[in-house]
């Protein structure tokens, strides 16, 4: 009865019947627990309540999470000011290093995309060049035109025959070039040299197109003056007359354009079959009167009633000249020199569009080339 009792016992507290022999030592790692444990009811909420385990049994066993843990004691580690000192110093060169590195890095993107901008730049100043070129080269075929035409110009005028042709052709003469031409093309990255041709070829041209305008206004707009003062040289007509009146201390003369211009001379004859003759009276307007004078023959030239004297056409144009006459002489010369340039005085000469043109073309030319 009482070793059933004493079985009942074992059985209840969880121990192991053995076959006997040595002893078995608790397991290694697993403290004897010291003091009373604390009931399962007063447990902390966080963690879970542990098992009672009877210390006293070898056999008895606990999960590992259930097993008592000693923290790790805090170690404290004093350091001298000097090693303070020193480890600021290091966290200061690795903030410089840093730093310099960044520095660096920064520098290399600029100076990355300062070459880029540059070669991006470059190549737009290639490409302006070539289209530069073209443009020159166009420009210069024009302007080879207009030297031309007016070149025959001259000539028949020469010949005392109005340029019919030619004043037509000059019309439809234009130079392509000027500022525009420039923009976009990067010729801030061409030579100085090249760059101030472009400009006073731009420049030129402008001033060739717009002498021209006026040459071709003078042309067609005073058409029926030129080709009478053209006629004159081979069939010239008194248009001028003089008149001898008393003046402050003598007789003097007095110039009368004359109404109707008569021919100088003239083998013809008239419509009943005589000579040709100067006509022997003039009708001149005074105000609102028309006065009738004679012409000149002989005598007294002056007297209360004056006569009209002819004046030799071939010195009109030396003391009288014709203003159309004059302004067409004036754009002509203004022109040749802007397309040819002035070789009259040596030593002094000056480049025209022409030659301007021939040295642009060369240095557009070499862009891209070596030193370009």
């Amino acid at each position: 009865m009482s070793d059933r009792k004493k079985i009942d016992l074992k059985a209840r507290l969880g121990k192991k019947t053995v076959s006997a022999g040595p002893s078995i030592p608790p397991p290694v790692g697993i403290p004897k627990p010291a003091g009373i444990p604390v009931p399962a009811a007063y447990s902390s909420p966080s963690q879970p309540a542990r098992p009672r385990v009877d210390a006293s049994d070898p056999y008895a066993a606990i999960p590992a999470q259930h097993a008592p843990i000693e923290k790790p004691q805090a170690i404290k580690i004093e350091m001298s000011q000097e090693v303070v000192d020193a480890q600021k110093r290091g966290r200061s060169k690795v903030f410089v290093l840093a730093a310099v590195t960044a520095v660096i890095g920064g520098g290399i993107g600029i100076t990355l995309g300062q070459s880029l901008e540059k070669s991006s730049r470059q190549e737009a100043a290639l490409i302006g060049a070539a289209e530069l070129s073209k443009e020159v080269d166009a420009a210069n075929a024009e302007i080879e035109k207009l030297a031309d035409v007016l070149k025959r110009a001259k000539v028949q005028l020469g010949d005392n025959k109005y340029p019919e042709k030619e004043v037509s052709e000059l019309g439809g003469i234009n130079i392509p070039f000027d500022g525009a031409n420039l923009a976009g093309k990067g010729i801030g990255l061409f030579k100085k040299e090249t760059v101030s041709l472009l400009v006073n070829f731009s420049s030129g041209a402008s001033d060739a197109n717009k002498q021209k305008d006026r040459l071709v206004a003078v042309l067609g707009g005073s058409k029926k003056g030129i080709e009478d003062f053209l006629s004159q040289q081979t069939k010239p007509k008194v248009r001028w007359s003089v008149y001898v009146t008393n003046g402050p201390h003598g007789p003097w003369a007095s110039m009368e354009m004359l109404p109707t211009p008569f021919l100088a001379s003239s083998t013809e004859k008239d419509k009943d079959g005589k000579a040709y003759a100067w006509p022997d009276d003039f009708k001149i307007k005074d105000g609102e009167r028309t006065a009738t004078l004679k012409r000149y023959t002989s005598g007294e030239p002056g007297g209360s009633e004056p006569k009209m004297i002819p004046v030799d056409p071939s010195t009109q144009a030396g003391v009288c000249p014709d203003a159309v006459l004059v302004r067409l002489r004036s754009e002509i010369g203004k022109l040749e020199d802007t397309l040819r340039g002035d070789k009259s005085t040596p030593g002094e000469e000056e480049d025209g569009l022409l030659d301007t043109g021939r040295m642009l073309m060369d240095r557009l030319k070499e862009i891209g080339g070596p030193g370009a």
